[in-house]
């Protein structure tokens, strides 16, 4: 049986450069995917060739078994919501979430449509309220229900929450979420932020120069990193030599290194940090010239301590830079 969204061998050249390289992947019915990439990864382009703003050198995109990557924009069964909400400044919220519908054909019963999806996001004492009046996230979320609204059969999510505070991020993910898997919306999610792509996520997939290195669970990726590039952008590791590295849930610190026979590093503590309701502490490791965040169990926040793993706890990664 074949996948909800399937693309094949997705590539893009650009003036002789190629910034997408046979990029391939599949979607269930209602699955969400977070994409995650540093700056240049390729993302963007990605998705302007899904939505259809741009096309590919080569490649495939199916929806439910047909190839769509001839058809316009406005013809795709393909939502997308932006970074900015970009909603109609002279239209209130009402005006803005039926407007989609409008442009569809799709007039019966518009009205009470608008309104049903307005009052389950809670918005609904501000139907007449316009953009302006509006907090980022309520914006935010009057721009995702106006997509929706139309029952797209693929949503494109923008890094949807970086302009918003660290904290109306955490609540408005946890939201938008919930909705997504009340509405079976099949999704990708762009984001260049590690907690984020878990969070939101059922799978999450790492882009880098335009190919895929790793595409896996969320539990996969962090404690099972492919690669040196997704153990450094996704996981808490030790990267050692030879294409080893070992997951920070394997490493025990001691304040000496005395009777210690297993492989060991030496390390600084820096700096107490405060995460998620606990204390963590910031250990340079000179040898390997890398940090590494951990709970230390004792109250130090400046000193020498010693890093150890067991061998059987050493791994090696599937992908070589």
């Amino acid at each position: 049986m074949s996948s909800f969204i399937e693309i094949q061998g997705l590539s893009k050249t650009f003036k002789e450069k190629e910034v997408l390289t046979d990029t391939t992947l599949s979607l269930k019915k209602g699955e969400i995917l977070s994409l995650v990439g540093a700056s240049g990864s390729g993302k963007s382009t990605f998705l302007r060739i899904l939505s259809g703003l741009e096309s590919a050198t080569k490649g495939k995109v199916l929806i439910e078994g047909s190839d769509i990557s001839s058809i316009k924009p406005r013809n795709r069964p393909i939502g997308m919501v932006f970074q900015q909400p970009l909603l109609f400044p002279h239209m209130n919220v009402l005006e803005n979430v039926i407007y989609g519908l409008k442009m569809k054909g799709k007039n019966k019963e518009n009205k009470k449509r608008a309104k049903d999806y307005i009052e389950r996001v809670g918005l609904g004492e501000f139907m007449l309220h316009y953009p302006s009046e509006l907090s980022g996230g309520q914006q935010q979320r009057v721009s995702l229900i106006r997509s929706l609204i139309l029952k797209p059969k693929l949503l494109l999510l923008d890094e949807p929450f970086s302009s918003l505070d660290l904290q109306l991020r955490k609540e408005l993910r946890q939201w938008v979420r919930s909705i997504l898997k009340e509405e079976d919306t099949t999704v990708l999610f762009v984001t260049h932020d590690r907690d984020e792509a878990y969070e939101m996520g059922d799978r999450v997939a790492v882009l880098q120069d335009g190919r895929f290195l790793q595409i896996g669970s969320p539990g996969e990726i962090y404690y099972n990193p492919a690669s040196p590039f997704v153990a450094s952008f996704m996981s808490d590791v030790l990267i050692l030599q030879e294409q080893q590295f070992v997951h920070a849930s394997h490493i025990r610190v001691v304040p000496s290194v005395k009777d210690l026979t297993s492989p060991c590093w030496k390390g600084t503590v820096r700096q107490k940090l405060f995460m998620a309701g606990t204390d963590i502490y910031e250990i340079w490791v000179e040898e390997l010239r890398q940090k590494l965040n951990l709970p230390l169990g004792w109250d130090s926040i400046n000193g020498t301590v010693w890093l150890y793993a067991e061998e059987e706890n050493i791994r090696t990664f599937q992908i070589e830079e």
